[in-house]
């Protein structure tokens, strides 16, 4: 899916807020972080009629807080997690290659040795393996095993007394809180109507089913 570009602009909001008033949606996402607006992008890309409200301003929790990595889960191999690995590695690739380029970029990380020989083939068969699972996707570069010596150039602040050398090994970066911005105005241009300031107050049910919500713009009446 090709990330399109929509003003989130003041007439914008008060369009939205008119439209949360007067319309009826197929969907309504309480939460403009990245889990929020992606849910409305998809919803939306996808012909139904979506509302996204949140209480303070888009990616304004952990989604401008997190790690900012966009990672294959090198830790699940411990687990034997190859399914769940191999399928992040994709979406990583993905975001590096076609979905947000401008915004996802290669980091490298690295790995330092304290044994010449069983800590380097461990760590190495493993990262060996992590790349191995990109298949014939090749957007980040494969791993390096690094002498002592190119450690002390890259890290001369490690000692080198007990570092015997280390493997390169790369994920990507993603500047959180654009990449959240992006998709929201994404799921904009797909026609979700995207509220900021704007609080869900109560959820209205139906027996057991949610037909709906009552949402309060900010120091301003119920909507």
């Amino acid at each position: 899916m090709t990330l399109f570009s929509a003003a989130l602009s003041p007439a914008q909001h008060e369009r939205a807020l008119t439209a949360l008033a007067e319309k009826t949606f197929d969907l309504l996402v309480i939460g403009g972080g990245i889990n929020g607006v992606g849910i409305a992008l998809d919803a939306a890309s996808r012909g139904l009629s979506v509302a996204l409200v949140e209480a303070s301003d888009l990616a304004s929790g952990t989604s401008s807080r997190s790690s900012k990595l966009i990672h294959g889960g090198l830790r699940y191999l411990e687990q034997y997690d190859f399914k769940l690995v191999r399928e992040a590695l994709h979406e990583r690739e993905l975001m590096v290659t076609t979905l947000a380029p401008h915004l996802v970029k290669p980091v490298g990380f690295l790995y330092p040795l304290h044994e010449k020989l069983k800590e380097r083939t461990y760590v190495g068969a493993g990262l060996a393996l992590y790349d191995a699972l990109r298949g014939f996707q090749r957007a980040l570069p494969w791993h390096k095993h690094l002498s002592q010596k190119k450690i002390s150039e890259i890290a001369p602040s490690l000692r080198l007394d007990i570092v015997t050398g280390g493997i390169q090994y790369f994920d990507a970066q993603v500047d959180d809180a654009r990449h959240t911005m992006m998709i929201a105005r994404t799921a904009a241009k797909h026609g979700a109507v995207i509220a900021t300031g704007v609080r869900c107050q109560t959820i209205i049910k139906e027996g057991k089913r949610v037909i709906g919500a009552s949402v309060k713009v900010n120091e301003s009446n119920e909507v």
